[in-house]
Protein backbone atom coordinates (compact mmCIF):
# COMPACT_ATOMS: atom_id res chain seq x y z
CA UNK A 1 0.00 0.00 0.00
CA UNK A 2 2.88 2.34 0.74
CA UNK A 3 4.11 1.97 -2.85
CA UNK A 4 0.68 2.89 -4.21
CA UNK A 5 0.52 5.94 -1.91
CA UNK A 6 3.91 7.18 -3.12
CA UNK A 7 3.02 6.52 -6.73
CA UNK A 8 -0.21 8.52 -6.37
CA UNK A 9 1.68 11.37 -4.71
CA UNK A 10 4.30 11.39 -7.49
CA UNK A 11 1.60 11.49 -10.17
CA UNK A 12 -0.15 14.38 -8.41
CA UNK A 13 3.13 16.31 -8.18
CA UNK A 14 3.75 15.77 -11.90
CA UNK A 15 0.19 16.90 -12.63
CA UNK A 16 0.84 20.06 -10.61
CA UNK A 17 3.96 20.75 -12.67
CA UNK A 18 1.89 20.14 -15.80
CA UNK A 19 -0.70 22.70 -14.68
CA UNK A 20 2.09 25.18 -13.88
CA UNK A 21 3.43 24.80 -17.43
CA UNK A 22 -0.04 25.20 -18.92
CA UNK A 23 -0.87 28.21 -16.76
CA UNK A 24 2.33 30.21 -17.12
CA UNK A 25 3.87 29.08 -20.40
CA UNK A 26 0.90 27.65 -22.37
CA UNK A 27 2.75 24.33 -22.78
CA UNK A 28 0.59 21.21 -22.53
CA UNK A 29 3.09 18.46 -21.69
CA UNK A 30 0.57 15.64 -22.08
CA UNK A 31 -0.31 16.88 -25.54
CA UNK A 32 3.38 17.05 -26.43
CA UNK A 33 4.01 13.48 -25.26
CA UNK A 34 0.81 11.71 -26.35
CA UNK A 35 -0.44 13.88 -29.20
CA UNK A 36 -3.94 15.30 -29.34
CA UNK A 37 -6.04 15.65 -26.19
CA UNK A 38 -8.62 13.43 -27.91
CA UNK A 39 -6.18 10.51 -28.28
CA UNK A 40 -6.70 7.40 -26.19
CA UNK A 41 -3.29 7.74 -24.51
CA UNK A 42 -4.08 11.29 -23.39
CA UNK A 43 -7.42 10.19 -21.98
CA UNK A 44 -5.70 7.38 -20.07
CA UNK A 45 -3.09 9.82 -18.70
CA UNK A 46 -5.79 12.21 -17.49
CA UNK A 47 -7.71 9.28 -16.03
CA UNK A 48 -4.64 8.12 -14.08
CA UNK A 49 -4.14 11.65 -12.75
CA UNK A 50 -7.77 11.80 -11.63
CA UNK A 51 -7.59 8.37 -10.00
CA UNK A 52 -4.45 9.43 -8.13
CA UNK A 53 -6.22 12.52 -6.85
CA UNK A 54 -9.18 10.45 -5.67
CA UNK A 55 -6.84 7.96 -3.99
CA UNK A 56 -5.11 10.80 -2.12
CA UNK A 57 -8.33 12.15 -0.60
CA UNK A 58 -7.76 9.69 2.24
CA UNK A 59 -4.92 11.88 3.54
CA UNK A 60 -7.44 14.38 4.91
CA UNK A 61 -8.10 11.86 7.69
CA UNK A 62 -4.49 11.88 8.91
CA UNK A 63 -3.19 14.00 11.77
CA UNK A 64 0.12 15.93 11.76
CA UNK A 65 1.50 13.50 14.38
CA UNK A 66 0.87 10.57 12.07
CA UNK A 67 -1.89 8.04 11.97
CA UNK A 68 -5.60 8.47 11.58
CA UNK A 69 -7.93 10.70 13.56
CA UNK A 70 -10.45 7.89 13.45
CA UNK A 71 -8.21 5.33 15.19
CA UNK A 72 -9.61 4.22 18.52
CA UNK A 73 -13.24 5.06 17.75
Amino acid sequence: MKLLDRLALTIIILAGIHLFLVGFFDINAIELVFGSVDSLASKIAYGVIGASALWSIKYYGYTPEGGSRLRGR
